[in-house]
């Protein structure tokens, strides 16, 4: 083992500067990753650290599926093990963990290598077919990471001090907290219906404040909610420490506050006198709003840098909601960090590194001027810094699911086309297309079949699903992944500006254009007066918007009958759900998805074969062709047994419930159940063949 005495030394000191100014600080470790790993090994010692790493060469590693996993906690030390990919939230994640005076080791390459580098995480952004041999967004973090003054250690260049010094910061401001907990205290006594909001960035002391909050509750019986357990911690601990008693950290109950999690407690619906939800974006918006409507006095905390699950679902959809249905809510952000002192140079390296503090500048232009389309490439985006951040911000900004995880996808997605509206050189419009379709033959039967799933290829693969026609798996296709609109300049034609800008440049190369969004009837009128059709809604609401997925596509270069038979198809799908799992679609989305059909019968050799296609797909996407088939031809439900009738009958005809049907064939669950009504359609089929 090598001597790492001056790397051990040169650390010490760094720990003593941060402990005084109450700082954190990011570590690059770089160089091969057996080095990596034995110096980090040799100069991390304490047992309360966190390492994130898929490779055991380091101590008590470990690589959660869900960052929700080590979301709330605190340790000393964090280690990020780039060798197991560079993954942006995760990144940010671990960082948000390490408590003042503490340290984030960053293990990477040789940071020249950096660009060439096969990074594992490349692999999340690349659709099947398509692969990058150089990273982008590792072009970018190289360049950011190497300037920023923190401690380098390298195999190759020994230590680096980039010149880091420290403001001592001692003083921190508890009096927005001690607001907040006010505000709290005040809502448990005050009337009912008049949900509270916290927002925060990370440190700034939402969940203490919940906690210190029920302390000064003992009279009121306190739920606090959050996704996991473990996110709670510090709102128990501080709770402990005001009623001066020791907290177990697996203990869901302390005094008058207890832990549920979300399902449970919308399950249950136990009664209490104030519900605080924590980490409230990464809980689905449906939840959300069922926990508004049952818990009279609830408090709603988050931190909205956007890594925690629905991100900008809950700041746009949810937050909107509130204000719009309780006038007397009342909104507070925490803007003051508690966990460490201001200017905390670890918050500032992550922000720079994954553009985070990225903000939309509205423009002030005049709206009659024409703005100037083009489109740029991602070597552009990552040489022009101020450009990237306009275009990151603006993204974040009028979309409702980001993701820390959105840069790399900008910067290194293989099949991605970016274009941009200007007016007076200001960045007003974005529109994200990602290029589908050109597989194989060979895989292209294996998808329709449902035998393959490839990585990308969202809408082609629908497409081809829905119709069993290959063609929209061998040509390819271009899909609007996001539009943005500066918000200055939403009903000035823009956005259909720009969409018709960027038809025109993949008309050539694409035979079908289409997106898909959570439908409402305002955003469908818009896409249909582009001339696109609804072919598919979602058959659940998604959870973060708390509305269906739908597809629209339009052809480009194919006949428009190519989509006919797909739009009639969507027409029966729909009066079939709006009987059964559409029953609560709003009327007005319904009226606006009418206004596109035609009164055009499809035969019933037209139904069967269709019925005989849809074989392997799941009992949502079947009913309706059954439904459609038993109607034109009551005689064949004859043709099978009587249990085999009883499952259709009640299945596709009168619409039992799943419980109802789980009960009349005592089945273990649902899962047996769509195998009982995939054999049964299978049986059926075979007669009607026969």
């Amino acid at each position: 083992m090598q001597d790492y005495k001056l790397y051990k030394k040169q650390l010490i000191q760094l720990e003593q500067q941060l402990a005084g100014a109450h700082h954190r600080q990011l570590v690059l470790v770089t160089g091969n990753d057996n080095w990596c790993y034995e110096l980090t090994n040799s100069l991390v010692q304490n047992t309360n650290t966190l390492t994130l790493s898929k490779h055991c060469a380091l101590k008590n590693a470990q690589w959660p599926a869900h960052i929700h996993q080590i979301l709330g906690q605190e340790f000393t030390h964090a280690i990020y093990d780039g060798f197991s990919g560079l993954y942006p939230d995760k990144l940010a994640a671990i960082a948000g963990t390490v408590r003042a005076g503490g340290v984030l080791f960053v293990l990477l390459p040789e940071l020249g290598n950096l660009n060439n580098w096969q990074d594992p995480a490349l692999k999340s952004v690349q659709s099947h077919g398509h692969s990058n041999q150089y990273s982008l967004f590792n072009q970018r973090f190289s360049s950011i990471i190497k300037s920023l003054p923190a401690l380098h250690y390298s195999e190759e260049f020994g230590c680096i001090n980039n010149n880091y010094n420290y403001v001592l910061h001692s003083n921190i401001d508890f009096e927005p907290q001690k607001n907040c907990v006010a505000q709290i205290v005040k809502l448990a006594h005050g009337r009912a219906n008049r949900p509270l909001l916290i927002n925060a960035d990370r440190g700034r002391g939402k969940s203490a404040a919940l906690g210190l909050a029920a302390a000064k509750l003992a009279d009121k019986n306190v739920i606090i909610c959050a996704t996991q357990f473990r996110a709670t911690h510090s709102s128990f601990k501080h709770l402990a420490a005001q009623l001066n008693v020791n907290y177990d950290p697996l203990q869901k109950q302390l005094a008058n506050m207890q832990y549920i999690a979300p399902d449970a407690l919308l399950n249950e619906l136990p009664e209490c006198d104030v519900l605080l939800v924590d980490e409230a974006a990464a809980i689905p918006v449906p939840m959300l709003l069922s926990m508004l409507a049952h818990y009279p006095r609830i408090v709603f905390a988050s931190t909205l840098v956007g890594y925690e699950g629905n991100g900008r679902g809950y700041t746009i959809r949810f937050s909107q909601y509130i204000k719009n249905h309780y006038k007397a809510s009342k909104v507070i952000t925490l803007d003051e960090p508690l966990r460490f002192a201001k200017q905390d140079p670890l918050e500032q390296h992550i922000r720079s590194l994954l553009a985070l503090d990225a903000q939309y500048q509205e423009t002030n232009s005049n709206k009659s001027q024409i703005p100037k389309h083009s489109e740029v490439t991602q070597q552009q985006l990552v040489t022009d810094e101020a450009l990237l951040c306009q275009v990151v911000a603006l993204l974040a900004l009028a979309h409702y699911q980001s993701s820390v995880n959105d840069l790399r996808q900008l910067l290194d997605a293989p099949s991605q086309r970016i274009f941009i509206s200007k007016i007076d050189k200001q960045l007003v419009g974005v529109c994200l297309i990602a290029i589908e379709g050109g597989l194989s033959e060979e895989l292209t039967e294996q998808v329709i079949n449902g035998e393959r799933r490839p990585q990308g290829h969202l809408m082609a693969q629908t497409l081809a699903q829905l119709s069993f026609n290959s063609d929209f798996l061998t040509h390819l296709s271009a899909r609007v992944v996001r539009i943005a609109i500066d918000p200055s300049s939403h009903n000035c034609g823009l956005g259909k500006a720009l969409l018709s800008y960027s038809e025109s440049q993949v008309k050539e190369q694409c035979t079908w254009f289409g997106a898909s969004f959570g439908a409402t009837a305002q955003l469908l009128k818009f896409w249909q007066s582009l001339g696109f059709n609804a072919v598919k809604l979602g058959y659940q609401r998604d959870k973060s918007t708390a509305e269906h997925a739908t597809l629209v596509v339009k052809s480009l270069n194919a006949p428009q009958q190519s989509l006919q038979s797909l739009i009639k198809q969507f027409q029966y799908e729909l009066f079939y759900g709006l009987l059964s799992h559409f029953k609560s679609l709003e009327w007005q989305l319904v009226s606006t998805l009418l206004r596109s059909f035609n009164d055009e019968v499809i035969i019933a050799s037209d139904t069967l074969r269709l019925f005989t296609q849809q074989l392997s797909s799941n009992r949502f996407t079947v009913s309706p062709t059954l439904w459609r088939l038993i109607s034109q031809n009551p005689v064949i439900i004859t043709r099978i047994a009587a249990n085999q009738q009883q499952l259709l009958i009640q299945t596709v005809l009168q619409h039992h419930t799943d419980e109802q049907l789980i009960k009349n064939f005592n089945l273990s669950g649902k899962k047996q159940l769509e195998q009982l009504f995939r054999n049964t359609t299978n049986i059926l089929a075979k007669q009607l063949s026969s």
